[in-house]
């Protein structure tokens, strides 16, 4: 059946559900569910470090589709870009549709799209999921978006409904139609609690293509939940300011034993008091939230890298970004080499011996022979102040925002089979060299809080064992 016939088949069945929405139950002000490591939800006899390796190379993968996707703009509107596949976040919300609740569903968290979907009943060529697909027709609360609605803009209105298309690259697209449900959360912390949001705007997708869920035969997947810049995000929709925040469980040779927090609204504001650190996000037309890097410094040796260095050029290359689904860090190849150099000359003075790092899929590593180093080296990225935003950064003078990744952040630690440390850190080589990417393994120990409507990140260390609030 061609995609057109479909669509006129939806259009028909969708005559019977009301396009006018009922205002629903009051919205909490805040909210905060679990951020479950993608790969505790997959069964797989694998080891420990056949799991590793695992994460290491979905995000290598999702590093090229970053690049790929900073490196086209305006600039470059016909730009070739090789062929790549959607590789996704390592942490997945869980969450039930429609009334009553239709379908148990797993969206992998992204923080670099806007629109959140999952595949629906009849969809065209999509990715196999373990559980059945949504169906509309089960849920007395589903309705089509019109299209005069304003998160329909800019997409393309077919018989009034509102028909989205997402293209990722000529490989990678989803489409279907813009839709309303009510989504059903399992509260963090709270057995038997769960959060009803209803009106929610979402993509319910009957076309994909270049998903790499599909690998798995035992996918779990169902769609993706979006979290980047806009006013179709998750976070917009749930408060007007566009305030949401995480923070991520620890994990160093496989994923970890206990979930992560997703927090919404005012659950993902920050206490006054406290070492809050704050800096601006850069607005680009990328769907990524980029920061202004300024400099960097491991232990107290500073780099000292030249003003602007991190800055995305005009072409769309270049930048730094912060991104909860790339599991590691990636520098440009002249900063990953300046880094690189400092890192093995310091192990160098704690005596402990390089060692082959491509059974890990990684660069660097070294034994451990004598056991934990009590000094391991700490990094501490400085960024632009958003209380100064017109004095720099500096490194020298220690002036900026400064997020400090600890030793257990750096690196990946192996104490129990051949005791072992790897840096968690890699070189971009994907489309874009130039681009630097804060991975998740370096924002463990930490509360982030995105403000859509500030356009700030803020930040301080954080105990992601604490109840929530």
């Amino acid at each position: 059946m061609g995609i057109k016939a479909l669509f006129c088949i939806l259009f028909i069945i969708s005559l019977s559900h009301s396009i006018l929405s009922k205002p629903g139950d009051k919205k909490p002000s805040g909210l905060t569910l679990k951020l479950i490591h993608r790969d505790s939800i997959e069964s797989n006899d694998l080891s420990r470090i056949e799991k590793f390796r695992k994460i290491v190379d979905r995000s290598k993968l999702r590093a090229n589709s970053l690049m790929s996707l900073t490196a086209a703009s305006e600039e470059n509107p016909t730009e070739v870009q090789p062929p790549f596949s959607y590789e996704s976040s390592s942490y997945v919300v869980h969450l039930s549709v429609g009334t009553p609740p239709t379908v148990d569903s797993y969206l992998i968290l992204d923080t670099a799209a806007e629109l959140t979907w999952l595949q629906c009943d009849g969809c065209i060529g999509c990715f196999k999921q373990e559980q059945r697909l949504y169906n509309p027709d089960d849920s007395s609360t589903y309705k089509l978006v019109p299209c005069d609605h304003p998160l329909c803009e800019p997409y393309e209105c077919n018989h009034n409904h509102c028909k989205f298309k997402e293209w990722d690259s000529t490989d990678v697209h989803v489409e279907g139609f813009m839709s309303i449900d009510r989504f059903d959360f399992d509260r963090y912390g709270f057995e038997r609690n769960s959060t009803v949001l209803d009106e929610v705007v979402f993509g319910c997708a009957y076309g994909t293509v270049g998903f790499g869920f599909e690998d798995n035969p035992d996918n779990k997947i169902d769609g993706v939940f979006g979290l980047g810049p806009g006013p179709r995000s998750f976070a917009s929709q749930f408060a007007p300011q566009g305030v949401f925040g995480y923070c991520l469980a620890d994990w160093h040779f496989g994923p970890p034993e206990y979930p992560g927090k997703l927090m919404l609204g005012d659950d993902a504001l920050l206490p006054i008091s406290g070492h809050v650190q704050i800096t601006p996000i850069v607005q680009t037309d990328a769907r990524s939230y980029f920061l202004k890097l300024a400099d960097i410094q491991i232990n107290t040796n500073c780099l000292g890298f030249e003003p602007g260095k991190f800055d995305r050029a005009i072409n769309g290359h270049g930048g730094f970004i912060i991104d909860s689904g790339t599991s590691i860090s990636y520098f440009a190849n002249d900063v990953y080499d300046r880094v690189r150099q400092v890192f093995v000359d310091y192990m160098k003075t704690l005596g402990l011996p390089e060692m082959d790092a491509s059974s890990h899929h990684l660069d660097l590593c070294w034994h451990m022979p004598n056991g934990f180093p009590s000094n391991l080296p700490s990094m501490t990225l400085y960024l632009q102040d958003n209380e100064y935003p017109d004095e720099p950064a500096d490194c020298g003078n220690q002036v900026g925002a400064q997020f400090i990744i600890d030793p257990m952040g750096l690196f990946h630690i192996e104490e129990k089979e051949d005791p072992h440390l790897c840096l968690g850190i890699m070189r971009s080589n994907g489309t874009d060299p130039t681009l630097n990417i804060l991975g998740a393994k370096q924002q463990i120990g930490n509360k982030f809080s995105f403000d859509g409507h500030n356009k700030t990140l803020s930040w301080m260390t954080w105990d992601c064992d604490l109840p929530p609030k």
